[in-house]
């Protein structure tokens, strides 16, 4: 790729997002590493290893050192296998190694002489213990990300199967509906948040700063002690997640959940003597969305889109004599707007965009936009006041980024990296 590329590709995102603030950013991806020897012990060097994604066509090569070592960095997260071939030896084959975001994974390998053409195909087996691993941490897999049930579909309820996580109370009455996480007793505003390696942490009252399609989450990583200054900033903990991308195979996904009043109970509400009175305020939620992803040109470009939307409907009833009382002040001339039931409306649509492009064999980029929009009306009201005192709130938060992979090798062996984040709030 000429250096006349890389400027041209840095000066159109400027441009593009002129005005936008510039955020650090932490890994994204993952590396995998290994040894290679024959069958009586003895390292092999000059060995080709090859690296392939069965999901996008990407192939990468390496060559082993004299000690017989290899290393892929900057890899995407997702499953490969890997190709092991030296002349005089049968070609190995490692079917499906996982790697996770933010991970080093080692998978060593045996060559047995024989003849190049002679291939050995073996499944990849995770180590008992993982040596390049040196915080205390969990990996939610996509699996897991498309399975488990997430309460409001807020991606950072999936920190709760890491030890020592738990639900802390929010600073921001804005925020009821998201989760703001406590970590090994800490306050939930210690807790570093970043997707795609940009940062999604809010300084303020803790936890993401915004959500994100549940169906545009690939992997969610949280390190809740001994993680890297790379991904810290926060003593609680970092979370690290990232979001999906588009492969050779078209996929995608529909979903829709909708609930009625008429399948409610009645509510008890105190009615100022001890007592309570049944109610039945209005409530009804529409919740719905998909995506879609796949090859615009196969094995170069991909293309991913996520979005969800929810409407939803609730009445809040007036406890007590409350309303009674309010309709005593308006009828002695007051300014009071007394109501039975107060309307609590609540809309929002979350939606991701991807796009991915492998320049060639060293050099791959990406572009990821997202965007969370929500407006409510008196969601701080409580069952006490009237149409007065209500209040309206409205959350629109972007968050995008470009990043550019380059793998440069020379007399020695290096990686580079060329980041444009950008958050938008």
């Amino acid at each position: 790729m000429s250096t006349r590329l890389y400027g041209w590709l840095g000066f159109v995102c400027l441009i593009l997002f002129s005005g936008a603030s510039l955020y650090a950013q932490v890994t994204a991806d993952a590396s995998l590493t290994g040894v290679i020897k024959d069958s009586s012990g003895a390292v092999i060097s000059d060995a080709q290893v090859k690296l392939a994604s069965a999901e996008t066509g990407a192939v990468r090569e390496a060559r082993t050192s004299a000690q017989g070592e290899y290393r892929f960095d900057l890899v995407a997260p997702g499953t490969y296998d890997v190709i092991v071939s030296v002349p005089g030896f049968q070609t190995k084959v490692i079917k499906n190694v996982v790697l996770a975001v933010g991970q080093t994974v080692t998978n060593n390998a045996t060559l047995e002489v024989g003849q190049q053409t002679q291939t050995v195909t073996v499944e990849a087996t995770p180590p008992l213990l993982n040596a390049e691993k040196t915080d205390v941490s969990t990996t939610v897999t996509p699996r897991e990300v498309e399975n488990l049930p997430l309460v409001g579909r807020d991606f950072a309820n999936l920190a709760y199967l890491a030890p020592g996580v738990k639900i802390a109370d929010s600073y921001d009455p804005t925020k009821n509906r998201y989760a703001i996480l406590s970590v090994n007793g800490d306050n939930g505003r210690d807790v570093n948040v970043t997707v795609n390696g940009v940062d999604n942490k809010d300084n303020t009252v803790g936890g993401p700063v915004m959500q994100f399609p549940l169906e545009a989450i690939q992997e969610f990583h949280i390190s809740t002690q001994r993680f890297s200054a790379e991904n810290g900033r926060s003593e609680g903990a970092a979370i690290n997640v990232i979001t999906k991308a588009g492969t050779n195979d078209y996929h995608g996904s529909l979903f829709g959940y909708f609930r009625n009043d008429a399948l409610d109970t009645d509510e008890q509400v105190p009615n100022g003597t001890g007592g309570s009175n049944p109610e039945h305020p209005g409530y009804s939620r529409q919740w719905f969305g998909g995506s879609f992803g796949g090859p615009i040109k196969k094995d170069k470009l991909f293309a991913f889109f996520a979005i969800e939307r929810e409407r939803e409907n609730q009445e809040l009833a007036e406890s007590g004599s409350s309303f009674t009382e309010l309709s005593l002040a308006k009828g002695a001339g007051l300014a009071a707007q007394p109501s039975a039931t107060i309307p609590r409306p609540f809309f929002e649509t979350r939606y991701n965009g991807r796009l991915d492009y492998t320049i060639n064999d060293k050099n791959t980029a990406y572009v990821s936009y997202n965007s969370q929009a929500n407006n409510s009306l008196n969601d701080q009201s409580d069952g006490t006041g009237d149409l007065t005192n209500g209040n309206f709130t409205k959350n629109h938060l972007l968050l995008a980024n470009f990043t550019l992979n380059s793998i440069v090798r020379a007399p020695w062996s290096t990686s580079l990296r060329l980041d444009i984040n950008i958050g938008i709030t």
